[in-house]
């Protein structure tokens, strides 16, 4: 049985970080936005569909150098404030044990997530078994990305477990044909049942569920 982690939001704890510095970036470039409705507006989209939907609302294009400005802005952040998400580093001490095949799958792109789990030491975990939305034709919610991941663990979709915090996430893996926890620890767990996530609250029940 292979297990799929997303990154943000079930391995690090990037979230609020990253409202926050949309916040000030978007409220900087002239789109004002609080933290929250920063993430209500971006949670779960490839970067991407974030650049589309930030110049639509603007009605012109972001300014020369914001791409550079956001990556690198985000990598300071995360060096200097990045942990991992709470009792995480437990669950997969113990999947390392039971011999469980893992990999990771983020909408987030590559460098970022290699950053993520550098900062946090969660890297060692997946040996180079990081996934992202640009290795593959769709983003979530379509199911390609759990899909790819899953052929790089040598296992079908219907033998693998993804762990996801969106409902965007979640749809993708149930799309894929997949079993899907939904970590609700940051998240409305009914938002996450609906999209057709089996929610939990805590990392401490996830190993349970996962059966290691």
């Amino acid at each position: 049985m292979g297990i799929i982690f997303d990154c943000d939001g079930v391995l690090v704890d990037s979230e609020r970080l990253v409202c926050r510095l949309e916040s000030e970036l978007l409220t900087r470039w002239g789109w004002p936005l609080s933290a929250e409705q920063s993430r209500h507006e971006f949670k779960g989209h490839a970067f991407p569909d974030i650049a589309r939907r930030i110049e639509e609302t603007l009605g012109e294009r972001l300014p020369p150098q914001w791409m550079y400005t956001w990556a690198m802005e985000t990598a300071n952040l995360f060096c200097h404030e990045l942990t991992e998400v709470d009792g995480v580093r437990a669950v997969l001490e113990r999947v390392v044990r039971a011999g469980r095949p893992v990999a990771v799958a983020s909408q987030s792109p590559l460098p970022r997530v290699r950053i993520s789990l550098r900062v946090t030491d969660l890297a060692r975990y997946f040996e180079g078994l990081v996934f992202t939305s640009s290795m593959v034709p769709r983003p979530k919610p379509a199911p390609d990305l759990f899909l790819h991941a899953a052929r790089a663990l040598g296992v079908s979709p219907e033998h693998c477990t993804v762990v996801e915090d969106s409902p965007s996430g979640v749809r993708a893996a149930v799309a894929a044909g997949m079993r899907v926890l939904g970590y609700a620890g940051d998240e409305n767990a009914a938002r996450l049942i609906e999209a057709g996530a089996q929610p939990f609250h805590a990392m401490s029940e996830l190993a349970e569920l996962l059966g290691v």
